[in-house]
């Protein structure tokens, strides 16, 4: 079992550059996607040509190991440096020679089953809120169970950039990368050089040593395989979540004997990341307890220094705390919201009210609906609260004032927020039943006995839910709605369809929100 090489053809070509954003920023040649689209047809064959010679030779030409780094802010004061991270920009010909190696590598690895299903980051049918969704349904059980669960999020600082070329190399070996490809791939690791680019001025090309450059197309995929064997460290009992460099560990805890072993778990990651040169930010590094019932919570520590005990911690986007109420995320959320709403009225030149409305729709609704599966509430007051900013900025724009709040929405094209939220529940769940994304349908839900001849085929069972956070939670809450689906919705087999007759559905029987 191993991979040697990979095709290059004009359609293979053709396909990933018809892919392309033309948008995107040229690399130092100065040669944007726009450009390789236009020409296309005249450059297909000296492209493939060229692809194919290189490798024959097994290396990349010096010129597409240069990059220019374009600073992007991450968070927190924008004066600090470390809050940056460094995008690489290279040539658009060499992130097509990337490509159809990606292709290929991620092909052999799907088809030998060599990538954890515990990552969720950079890979077809995953996502955050993919990886959130088995977060929250495995706390939420075991909340049901009167358990409580600890938790442990690792930060490894500058992670993509600090990773070991020759280590790297020696994993691909262990997974059967080898002849042309890993000599390809070797050469595009090594001698390679950045610049800053910056609005004021450029600075000088400096070598890079270590890492994989962010912004290029084999990067992500190379840093996966590079950390895909942290998920063997730990027994079936202690549960392992990643999302590239965001790795959480959890398990339930039940005595003294379970902490124990849940310390010799954490160790295990400190050894790893010794191991294999990545340094864990210790300061960043945090630890919550999930549990509905008051618990002295344990002391773990992290290569001798104890880890911070919070009750709330944000987690790819979406804020969690201790009982899973999600009331700090969605208090956060609508308050961005609003600020946001309102600098787009105070702000924008235009009064169009279509105009005001489509930057409502790119800028604020974004903010209110990311992974919201995993955190939609269920009380009538965290549901209007979200409303209000929908509800504040359709009022305020010109001739609004005057209208109900439902023929506001009509006269523009909107949907309620909560409803919004309720088709996002049920795509959902269509993508789970039809294996669209990695989410076992087993692992979520179970088929209903009853052979009842009302309604579709496809009905799922209700499960034990007890406690509210567990009713509450997407595989329970969203039983109800989607067993009440018209047959000739539920039993497409197109998503595009499945979202098409979903607009047609009379959902007003499911909106709990003010009226």
């Amino acid at each position: 079992m191993s991979l040697d090489s990979f095709d290059i053809t004009p359609d293979i070509i053709l396909k990933f550059v018809r892919k392309c954003k033309a948008g995107t920023s040229p690399g130092p040649d100065g040669i944007p996607q726009s450009f390789l689209k236009q020409f296309i047809s005249q450059l297909l064959l000296p492209m493939t040509e060229l692809f194919k010679y290189l490798r024959h030779l097994g290396h990349m030409p010096s010129q597409w190991k240069t990059a220019n780094i374009t600073p992007v802010f991450k968070k927190g004061l924008s004066s600090e440096v470390s809050n940056y991270r460094p995008i690489s920009l290279t040539s658009i010909f060499c992130k097509l020679f990337e490509r159809l190696m990606q292709d290929k590598i991620l092909t052999y690895l799907s088809d030998n089953n060599l990538i954890s299903h515990h990552q969720h980051g950079f890979l077809a049918k995953h996502s955050t809120c993919s990886q959130l969704l088995e977060t929250v349904n495995d706390w939420s059980i075991a909340l049901r169970n009167k358990h409580v669960v600890d938790v442990v999020y690792f930060d490894f600082a500058k992670a993509f950039d600090t990773v070991s070329h020759v280590k790297l190399i020696s994993k691909l070996q262990a997974y059967g990368i080898d002849g042309t490809l890993l000599s390809i791939i070797t050469d595009f690791l090594t001698d390679r050089s950045q610049r800053v680019v910056l609005r004021a001025g450029t600075s000088a090309f400096s070598k890079v040593v270590s890492g994989v450059p962010q912004g290029s197309v084999l990067g992500p995929l190379l840093f996966l395989l590079y950390i895909n064997d942290i998920t063997d460290l730990f027994p079936g009992h202690v549960s392992i979540k990643l999302f590239a460099d965001d790795i959480k560990i959890y398990m339930e805890i039940n005595n003294i004997s379970d902490a124990a072993v849940f310390q010799n778990s954490i160790n295990l990651v400190c050894e790893w990341a010794q191991k294999w040169q990545l340094k864990l930010a210790t300061t960043k590094c945090q630890y919550m307890r999930v549990g509905l019932r008051r618990t002295d919570a344990c002391s773990y520590s992290l290569n001798g220094v104890d880890l911070n005990i919070t009750n709330s911690c944000s987690d790819l986007g979406v804020k969690f705390d201790s009982v899973l109420s999600f009331a700090d995320h969605i208090d956060g959320i609508v308050f961005k919201a609003k600020q946001r709403a309102n600098q787009i009225l105070r702000c924008f030149i235009s009064k169009d009210k279509w105009v005001l409305t489509k930057a409502f729709v790119v800028f604020v609704r974004p903010l209110l609906e990311y992974c919201s599966p995993v955190w939609s509430p269920c009380t009538v007051t965290a549901i209007n609260k979200i409303e209000s900013v929908q509800r504040m900025f359709t009022k305020r724009l010109p001739g609004m004032l005057s209208l109900s709040y439902d023929a506001r929405l009509q006269l523009l094209g909107l949907e309620r927020l909560e409803l919004r939220r309720i088709h996002c529940d049920l795509v959902t769940c269509f993508k789970i039943t039809h294996q669209l994304v990695s989410i076992p349908f087993s692992s979520m839900f179970e088929l209903s006995a009853s052979r009842a001849t009302r309604g579709h085929p496809f009905k799922l069972a209700y499960p034990d839910s007890r406690i509210n956070v567990r009713a509450n939670s997407f595989p329970v809450r969203v039983i109800a709605l989607w067993n009440r689906l018209p047959e000739y919705v539920v039993m497409t087999s197109r998503l595009t369809t499945f979202k098409r007759l979903l607009q047609s559905v009379n959902m007003s029987y499911a909106i709990l929100g003010k009226l």
